[in-house]
């Protein structure tokens, strides 16, 4: 009879340790999965901005000197740009301010199906060669663009970012 009781007592912990790691396993699995999906948005959120101009004023003709590109105040949206309609965008630091929530896909977990919704947010900045880190506070040849991509089904924040420079060769 107690022999009968250990392997009863034996037989649930193994059980419970199964669950307990095919649980572990399947939201393992599920934030592997949202935060590959947003890697994948905020990649493609970068690939499109730096197949963009890299300045309104570089769009149709070369420039040589800094004062020509776009102010520091001003960066973003020209005019005739939708901030609904990226495609409309012609150079990089329109995508400065961008902001998408696509939903994507749905999972199923739990039973139930969700959608998975995804806030990308950007930003362009203007920084110097020798510290692209940092913020510059004049105009350069050097813009970085910083993306965020966040969800409420994740446990971390994607942040991804990409330095785009101008070069004018003569």
């Amino acid at each position: 009879m107690l022999i009968t009781i250990g392997a009863i007592f034996l037989l649930s912990m193994v059980i419970l340790t199964t669950n307990r790691g095919l649980i572990t396993t399947n939201s393992t699995m599920i934030d592997n999965r949202y935060g590959i999906l947003a890697t994948s948005l905020a990649t493609s959120i970068i690939e499109k901005a730096t197949g963009k101009a890299f300045d309104h004023n570089t769009d149709t003709t070369a420039v040589n000197s800094l004062t020509v590109l776009t102010n520091i105040n001003v960066i973003g949206l020209e005019t005739g740009e939708n901030r609904n309609y990226p495609d409309s965008f012609n150079d990089f630091d329109d995508y400065n301010c961008f902001r998408t929530n696509p939903k994507l896909d749905t999972l199923t977990f739990e039973g139930t199906d969700r959608k998975i919704i995804f806030n990308t947010y950007c930003r362009v900045d203007y920084v110097a060669l020798t510290n692209p880190n940092n913020v510059s506070t004049q105009r350069t040849w050097h813009k970085r663009m910083m993306v965020k991509v966040v969800s409420p089904g994740m446990v971390d924040t994607i942040r991804m970012s990409t330095i785009y420079s101008y070069w004018y060769f003569r």
